[in-house]
């Protein structure tokens, strides 16, 4: 689980030397940082990444995601059926000519994506409910959601996407809450990891409901939408996990709103003790004098709270360790009770 602060990346071995990254961010250089993790084992992206998958195209999930793409050639590519259709393809096709904010980028990683795709004459793959998208010798992936109600409310939405300010440096707008990230579970021999994107609490109840996906427990769950009280269903816990799993979110911090909140860290914990976050909250913000203050919006300055250095949560787990996860904190990952200490 690689996470700075705003954007996640999950990197999984899916056994002999092949791998599956699912959605991106990007480190302070700029670049993808799935793609700096894998170098920096001595893994070749080019040849090992077997597929990437997009949950969604928010854009803190898609950052880097079309450099990933063109990196990782052998990989296929993976999302959400409904990004296929034309009318989003449309949308995403005007608002990627505009001069958006940097933040406000995911649409144009999209039309880049499938502009490559389209260049390459790469078909991708297109995920559903209960949907297997990857099968290898010793592993297999499915996507777990969206289905067809879901796709439909998300085409009769496409209207929402394009603001009716003509700004240069608006931020594309997003639809809320989001029913349409795609869910996987991924099985790697015994182990079982069910990854949550960020789908919303309509959207589990449609997992649950569906009864076509596997019925296999996970033991280790990245939690949906970065701990957030609208993307929680107790069902699933009682479910779709093993007792006491290991949780895994990165944390999403933009402006003066942060997730996950103290209430919501108090939750996950009371389900599982073995709940780790890619990364430590920012400092607190820096009080100023009036006119100091006054002085710098006179300038135009802006300025933004740092959200501290990019962490990592590794989990590994081998042959005879009895289905037990090893945890490895880097730099800014912490246990999740250390963010409410």
């Amino acid at each position: 689980m690689l996470g700075p602060g705003y954007g996640e990346s999950v990197v999984v071995h899916l056994g002999n030397e092949e791998w599956l990254v699912v959605d991106s961010c990007v480190g302070g250089d700029g670049k993808p940082m799935a793609l700096q993790y894998l170098r920096r084992m001595g893994v070749d992206p080019a040849k090992a990444v077997k597929m990437i998958v997009a949950t969604h195209w928010h854009d803190d999930h898609i950052r880097g995601m079309s450099q990933l793409v063109k990196t990782c050639s052998s990989a296929r590519f993976c999302c959400a059926g409904a990004l296929r259709a034309k009318e989003f393809l449309k949308v995403t096709a005007g608002l990627a000519q505009k001069d958006f904010s940097e933040i406000g980028n995911g649409a144009r990683e999209v039309y880049s994506v499938f502009s490559h795709l389209d260049n390459t004459d790469t078909v991708p793959v297109w995920a559903g409910a209960s949907r297997r998208v990857l099968r290898g010798d010793s592993c297999e992936v499915w996507s777990l959601c969206p289905g067809d109600e879901l796709f439909d409310q998300f085409i009769r939405s496409i209207g929402h996407l394009v603001s009716r300010q003509d700004s240069a440096t608006q931020r594309i707008p997003t639809l809320s809450p989001n029913q349409l990230s795609v869910v996987l579970w991924v099985k790697c021999r015994a182990a079982v990891v069910l990854l949550g994107g960020d789908l919303e609490r309509r959207g589990w109840n449609a997992v649950l409901e569906d009864g076509r996906s596997p019925t296999e427990r996970a033991s280790v769950f990245k939690v949906p939408h970065h701990g957030s009280k609208g993307a929680h269903l107790t069902e699933v816990w009682e479910r779709m996990l093993e007792p006491e799993p290991v949780a895994i979110l990165a944390p999403w911090r933009r402006g003066g709103a942060a997730l996950p909140r103290p209430r919501d860290i108090h939750r996950i914990l009371s389900f599982t003790s073995q709940a780790y976050v890619s990364a430590k909250p920012s400092a607190s913000k820096v009080k100023r004098r009036g006119m100091v203050s006054r002085t710098i919006r006179g300038s135009g300055v802006r300025i933004r709270s740092a959200v501290g250095s990019a962490g990592m949560v590794r989990l590994r787990q081998t042959p005879g360790d009895g289905g037990s996860w090893r945890v490895e904190l880097f730099d800014s990952a912490c246990h999740l009770r250390e963010l409410v200490a």
